[in-house]
């Protein structure tokens, strides 16, 4: 039997997807605060959440390429302590934990590649 606090994943998956949502929600508070994430901000794709939820990796895309990918890092890393308590007046979290800021290149991998095959040549017909 099941109880009804039962959740469909742990608490930590749940405390990750919730830091993610709402450390985006906050960024456009913070994008006024500094020019170095203008023009376009960055999309937080992921929050890693260890089980002892005592520090968060907080992984970030950007629309328009990896150049500005150091520049933005320092940008939020240098506002992490502004970030983390937004995040504590909106969250019913007992401790916000640190956030570490990570560039997640995959969607510059995944760009690469398609340029790659974009250029392979056609395949050869089968031959009968």
């Amino acid at each position: 039997m099941l109880h009804s606090s039962h959740r469909p994943y742990p608490r930590g998956a749940r405390v990750a997807h919730l830091l993610r949502e709402e450390i985006a929600a906050v960024l456009p508070r913070l994008h006024g605060m500094s020019s170095g994430l203008s023009p376009l901000p960055p999309s937080i794709t992921m929050v890693d959440l260890p089980t002892d939820m005592r520090s968060a990796t907080v992984y970030f895309s950007l629309m328009d390429g990896p150049d500005r990918a150091d520049t933005i890092r320092e940008v939020l890393q240098d506002h992490a302590g502004e970030i983390r308590q937004l995040l504590g007046r909106r969250l019913a979290l007992r401790r916000i934990p640190p956030l570490h800021f990570v560039y997640d290149a995959r969607f510059d991998r995944g760009a690469e590649m398609a340029e790659l095959l974009a250029h392979l040549p056609p395949a050869p017909e089968d031959l009968p």
